[in-house]
């Protein structure tokens, strides 16, 4: 009982590939489904667990931008259905003038009639993937990429450097767009709409650019993409065990994917593949010079949230199988769904449970806390006066 309590109260920051295993599970789930009480419970879920556990920091601050990428993608879908979507269903919703392109052109019809179902059909797949949006921004919101890059092997080093880069894009663009919009409520510039949007957009470009240029020197002068000197030999058992294991990996994915092929002959490819593929890393990261400093701790709640995340992944996969007319839902003709997948229902409720029961965050990296240290000085000069 005193350990329970300890966890529950400990305060650290969780491990960034578990949070990364938790997103991806989520996003997996919704993939598979079109059902609107999946999309909207794993849309709550992520919602939720955002917001009980991150924190002050840039790439935290980011997960609003995903959920206006998110609605805008639900919108372009609506949109292009009304343009150039195939106009099916029975119930006319409205009627707008139409003609038809050339033959050059695909003989594609614009406009017409909108009928309700196929709106709905479209505004349930912008759903589905203004979601899986969404779980890669709470995954980024959540996990910290410096910390994840540190906990990359050493033979994934590089790629790992370039997708984390271009992972921060956004994170550090969002911090860039809030320090000069400071900037210039401080010096009396409260334009606002898109004439506002327009004068700090160059400086958002800008400043992200100087920022990536500075991470790259600093990264450079502290040995990244820096090598041992290996053998010849050594390197071609590396880039053989890759090899084999690229190529087993894709062998045994195709086989599983080709319902009739039998799976006593895919799993152990598969598995074999990823073998290789472990051994091909573990070989090549003997090349990394570098130390790691106090390294990433991986315990309970590690577990907890990759479990969690998973579990309605898993839930989908058996539903699928077993009953895929409740994660499947026609919508012609009309009607309201009255199948629901109670098995994947109760995973996305267990995915929501790490905003509980992982770690609270440091103190030092609080919001409130965050937000106090932020308070510019001209303003508190003011109070005081």
């Amino acid at each position: 009982m005193h350990a329970i309590k300890r966890y529950l109260l400990s305060r650290r920051l969780v491990h960034p590939w578990a949070w990364w295993v938790w997103a991806l599970g989520i996003a997996g789930t919704v993939s598979m489904s079109n059902n609107p009480y999946v999309l909207a419970l794993a849309l709550a879920t992520l919602c939720f667990v955002v917001a009980k556990r991150r924190g002050a920091s840039p790439w935290s601050r980011a997960f609003p931008i995903y959920l206006i990428i998110g609605f805008w993608i639900v919108v372009y879908r609506v949109v292009m259905h009304i343009l150039v979507g195939a106009k099916i269903g029975s119930i006319t919703l409205f009627t707008l003038p139409s003609f038809q392109l050339p033959q050059w052109a695909a003989g594609i019809n614009i406009l017409g009639t909108v009928y309700v179902e196929g709106l709905v059909i479209a505004l349930i797949q912008g759903l589905s993937l203004a979601t899986m949006i969404v779980a890669v921004g709470a995954a980024n919101s959540l996990a910290d990429p410096k910390k994840l890059l540190k906990a990359l092997p050493g033979a994934l080093r590089e790629l790992g450097t370039a997708i984390i880069i271009g992972m921060s894009i956004a994170p550090q663009m969002a911090e860039s767009a809030v320090r000069i919009h400071r900037a210039r409520t401080l010096r009396g510039d409260n334009t606002a709409g898109l004439r506002g949007f327009s004068r700090i957009l160059l400086p958002v470009f800008q400043d992200t650019l100087d920022h990536s240029l500075a991470l790259a020197h600093s990264m450079d002068a502290r040995g990244y993409g820096r090598r041992a000197q290996t053998s010849r030999t050594e390197q071609r058992i590396t880039s053989a065990f890759g090899l084999l294991g690229i190529v087993g990996v894709c062998i045994g994915l195709f086989v599983i994917l080709d319902s009739s092929s039998p799976l006593y002959i895919a799993v152990p490819i598969l598995v074999a593949g990823c073998g290789f593929v472990v051994v091909s890393l573990f070989i090549a990261s003997r090349r990394k010079t570098s130390s790691t400093y106090n390294p990433l701790p991986w315990g309970t709640a590690e577990w907890l949230t990759c479990i969690c995340g998973l579990s309605p992944l898993l839930a989908a996969i058996l539903t699928r199988i077993y009953d895929p007319a409740s994660m499947i839902t026609t919508w012609v003709p009309l009607h309201i769904p009255n199948t629901i997948p109670l098995f994947v229902i109760f995973g996305l409720v267990l995915a929501a449970l790490p905003g509980y029961l992982t770690p609270m965050l440091p103190r030092n990296t609080h919001r409130v806390r965050r937000r106090k240290a932020l308070t510019p000085d001209i303003l508190k000069g003011r109070t005081q006066q």
